[in-house]
């Protein structure tokens, strides 16, 4: 018998449906791709720069806040206490921003823009103009402050009195805690 026709005929050259699927899925992974890099690019672009620094903002005012409560606390020896040798803790971040910065005491520092009244105040500097702070500090007459501490170690605040004189409250980096 002579086969007068095949049910199956040979693909002719050029049969291009095996690339339809490698395309589909080139073209697929190409627009995950793009998509990809505009979130990223719109993200690093403006989210998230304006987030680290809306946290570096509140992380210094909180830094400076808690200085300045330490210092006070510390500062405020009863006046029957005759001698007093207490050193406490700073409990600040090592950086802001990927910056060491510096707290001190200014003994008449102004108190805010605008105006011209001056006082006791703590100070955070920090290379960045825009996070430094300034915060008044409350202490008694008796109290006679001074010091500067890095962030790059522990700051610490100490208070002492020596037969019954004025108190002296100075912030320093380094030393033994006493606190309790």
């Amino acid at each position: 018998m002579a086969e007068s026709g095949s049910r199956y005929t040979a693909a002719p050259r050029g049969d291009s449906r095996a690339v339809v699927p490698v395309v589909g899925k080139a073209l697929e992974a190409a627009i995950a791709v793009l998509f990809i890099g505009l979130l990223t690019t719109v993200l690093f672009a403006g989210v998230v720069p304006d987030h680290r620094a809306a946290v570096g903002d509140e992380l210094a005012d909180r830094t400076v806040a808690t200085a300045a409560d330490q210092i006070e606390v510390t500062a405020s020896v009863p006046p029957a206490a005759v001698d007093v040798d207490h050193r406490a803790r700073i409990d600040v971040p090592r950086s802001i921003q990927r910056d060491p910065y510096r707290l001190r005491y200014v003994e008449n520092g102004t108190l805010g823009t605008g105006t011209n009244a001056t006082g006791p105040v703590v100070v955070l500097d920090h290379p960045a103009d825009r996070l430094e702070r300034r915060i008044p500090l409350s202490l008694p007459e008796s109290v006679n402050a001074s010091g500067e501490c890095n962030s790059a170690s522990d700051c610490f605040v100490r208070a002492s009195r020596e037969d019954g004189g004025d108190v002296v409250v100075e912030l320093t980096n380094g030393g033994e805690s006493n606190e309790n």
